[in-house]
């Protein structure tokens, strides 16, 4: 008899306790693999996985794998940030992530690092348009990554200071950040690292050596998801090698044949295609043709940024060369009114 009320008082107590944990009071990861999400507590972190201790045991997911946390400790403010983040509000999303932080108590280093990164990363989305934020993007990034050198969003961070960078023309500092990105455990991290790498070649005029590490990286990217798209990014580089040659016919039948294989989920890279088959087109005449290929990256990926900012710039002249002035207006306006600090508005600003 005993026995039996001290399991029962047992079950008991372990009812109260389940009953009294505050809803929602877990966090929440989600894994681009699978899009399965874990949910638990985030009890270790390191710039390679995050740990989520479970009732059912820990579950340990790779920095690379995942796709997004929802945080115990962020509240709601932090929650909404991402979406905006996510659509292209990046005031919206800095006002959020900033209100988020400075209404957190006692946060843990995961939360207090997620704050810091996060800030980081919007500036850096915007600072790939504003030229007049890259040097305080670069050194928000790197702040991140000396403060909290052993979080998850440690090699996410470098891949955006890199980009950046490479904008910016900071080859000294570009070339670092490349080999920290080379000393990741993922294939992919690398192949990007690589990517950017010759994407700096080009940006240095050694155009041969970019397009013999464009096709480098093709020539080795795995059969996973991940590593396709590192390949579709590394035959666009070789693309754009091939258009800066003139050999423009065949820089269109590597752009075809990406735009054919890439998935609808991958809008960087099918922006990035068709915003270069543009360029051959216009070379070679063919206009109208150029119209519909820059048309795509405005109807189908304007949150592509920089690619969205390129192609109106590119429909403001085209435009008129196909007899549509109005339109030609138009997507200039689009672009004065979107990108208003972005290079492209300043070269429309300089041929007017």
């Amino acid at each position: 008899m005993k026995f039996l009320i001290h399991k029962t008082t047992l079950a008991l107590a372990v009812l109260v306790s389940v009953s009294f944990t505050p809803a929602g009071a877990v966090d929440i990861v989600t894994k681009k693999s699978d899009a399965k999400k874990v949910s638990g507590s985030i009890s270790a972190m390191s710039k390679t996985d995050v740990t989520i201790k479970r009732l059912q045991g820990d579950e340990t997911i790779a920095a690379n794998d995942l796709a997004a946390i929802e945080w115990d400790g962020g509240g709601p403010t932090l929650k909404l940030g991402y979406p905006e983040e996510n659509s292209g509000q990046y005031e919206l999303a800095t006002k959020s992530f900033q209100k988020a932080k400075s209404e957190a108590k006692s946060p843990s280093p995961f939360l207090a690092g997620e704050y810091e990164y996060v800030l980081a990363r919007v500036l850096a989305r915007q600072a790939l348009t504003d030229p007049d934020k890259r040097e305080q993007a670069i050194q928000k990034l790197m702040a991140a990554q000396k403060a909290y050198p052993e979080h998850v969003r440690f090699y996410e961070s470098a891949l955006f200071l890199s980009q950046v960078q490479l904008a910016a023309k900071d080859f000294e500092g570009l070339h670092k950040t490349i080999e920290i990105l080379k000393k990741a455990p993922w294939n992919d991290v690398k192949l990007a690292a690589q990517i950017t790498e010759s994407r700096a070649l080009v940006s240095e005029g050694k155009i041969e050596d970019a397009i013999a590490g464009f096709e480098a990286v093709a020539n080795s990217a795995g059969d996973s998801p991940v590593e396709l798209a590192r390949k579709y990014e590394a035959q666009l580089g070789q693309a754009r090698g091939l258009i800066l040659q003139t050999k423009l016919d065949e820089a269109l039948k590597i752009l075809e044949a990406v735009v054919e294989k890439a998935s609808a989920e991958e809008t960087a890279v099918l922006a990035e295609a068709y915003v270069l088959e543009g360029q051959a087109l216009s070379r070679l005449g063919r206009n109208k043709e150029a119209v519909l290929a820059y048309l795509h990256v405005d109807v189908l990926f304007p949150r592509e940024a920089n690619f969205h900012a390129e192609a109106l710039y590119q429909l403001s002249s085209l435009w008129k060369l196909v007899q549509q002035p109005d339109r030609s207006v138009e997507a200039a306006g689009k672009l004065v009114q979107i990108y208003p600090h972005s290079e492209w508005r300043k070269k429309l600003a300089g041929s007017e």
